[in-house]
């Protein structure tokens, strides 16, 4: 018998980016890494938007919530590599699930972090983390242009140096319906 004890799903899909029409107020440099991001504005999704995001990310969670539930956007933002730029590891509290849409990229720079990993590296020695490969450290992304990756909240993850590409990133909380 195997069970899958504290299993984190990551969810990635095709997306249509042409139908994601953010309104950004403004942008700057934030955070530590000083990538420019609309982070710190207003940024709105029209109504056709909103709704076509939804329904993605709906459709990929129907079969981890089993009851019927709705999905509030509760913050998006666009940020912009423009050379070597890079956001430090992260999480984004408050909310249930985040998502990273690519909008111009090659190929993603996005790692995700095994919750344990801090765990890991106090109880196993670095040489035989790397000869077992038994328990992953972290992982990184594959997306292209016009995908979204989707990921529980509290999942830590980076973007590593890249140039030239936009991403747009954003935050949801579940409700349940009784």
């Amino acid at each position: 018998m195997k069970i899958n004890l504290f299993e984190i799903n990551i969810y990635i899909d095709n997306i249509d980016c042409s139908k994601i029409n953010l309104q950004n107020e403004n942008f700057k440099k934030n955070w530590p890494s000083q990538t420019q991001s609309s982070h710190s504005f207003q940024n709105k999704l029209d109504d056709d938007s909103q709704f076509y995001l939804i329904n993605k990310i709906g459709i990929l969670l129907k079969n981890q919530i089993l009851k019927d539930f709705k999905i509030s956007i509760t913050s998006i933002w666009q940020n912009d590599y423009i050379k070597n730029d890079f956001q430090e590891k992260h999480i984004h509290p408050h909310s249930h699930f985040s998502f990273i849409i690519y909008k111009k990229v090659d190929e993603s720079k996005t790692v995700f972090f095994n919750p344990a990993e801090k765990l890991i590296q106090s109880f196993y020695p670095e040489d035989l983390i790397n000869k077992t490969n038994f328990f992953k450290l972290d992982f990184q992304t594959k997306c292209r242009e016009n995908q979204m990756v989707l990921f529980p909240s509290f999942l830590e993850h980076m973007v590593k140096k890249n140039s030239n590409c936009s991403t747009i990133s954003g935050n949801i909380v579940i409700e349940i319906n009784q």
